[in-house]
């Protein structure tokens, strides 16, 4: 099975300018996350993915597919991971070989473990006709939520007991082509899951109150 991984990083970003660029250490999100892409594969199949000249350099200086800029049509907020993804899939087979599987990282998430990679990994290989997807417990099982009606709060009234409910903890998407191209989407109705619960690692800057948090534990 040939398995690129991706890692897209527009240069716009809605809440925080210029957000893959900021730093930790030192590092920026984008270099964290390319730095970490070499420590799982090849780095022949590793693909930036940008529209910025300044995240392109990063990924020349160590070494990885980033010779071209994204086009501007598929480089907007509203454009979706999936178009990014397939135009830079194409044009990887085109010069190289045809690829089977994808790992998508994205830069936001700063803090990733080899272990927990290696982990999820083999989830994958073991049921490929699947996509995975790590991700992070949401708390809702309280008695002190609150609903709003009109102007005022009152206590959530649910004699039902919450269900388990999880985010995409942001870090790692895997999935076949075949399965991508067909769901036009990383996601599906049904996925393979691996829940991380170490809290650096499920870290996902969003907001410059996140970017505080991240550089605590760094």
């Amino acid at each position: 099975m040939n398995i690129i991984c991706l890692i897209l990083a527009r240069k716009g970003s809605v809440r925080i300018k210029n957000k893959n660029l900021l730093k930790i250490k030192n590092k920026s999100l984008v270099e964290r996350s390319v730095l970490f892409s070499k420590k799982i594969i090849s780095s022949d199949k590793i693909i930036l993915s940008t529209d910025s000249q300044r995240i392109r350099k990063i990924g020349i200086k160590h070494g990885i597919n980033a010779t071209d800029l994204r086009p501007e049509n598929i480089s907007k907020s509203n454009t979706s991971s999936y178009k990014s993804a397939i135009y830079e899939i194409n044009k990887y087979e085109k010069k190289y070989s045809k690829v089977d599987a994808i790992i998508l990282l994205q830069p936001t998430t700063p803090f990733r473990s080899i272990t927990t990679f290696r982990k999820l990994f083999k989830i994958f290989l073991k049921d490929p006709n699947k996509p995975l997807v790590s991700i992070k417990k949401i708390n809702l099982k309280s008695d002190k939520l609150l609903q709003k009606r009109r102007r005022f709060v009152y206590p959530f009234m649910n004699n039902k007991k919450p269900s388990d409910l999880y985010l995409p903890s942001g870090a790692y998407f895997l999935i076949t082509k075949k399965i991508l191209v067909k769901n036009k989407s990383f996601t599906s109705n049904k996925m393979n899951f691996y829940e991380i619960k170490n809290i650096k690692e499920n870290i996902d800057i969003d907001t410059y109150d996140d970017l505080k948090i991240a550089k605590k534990f760094a």
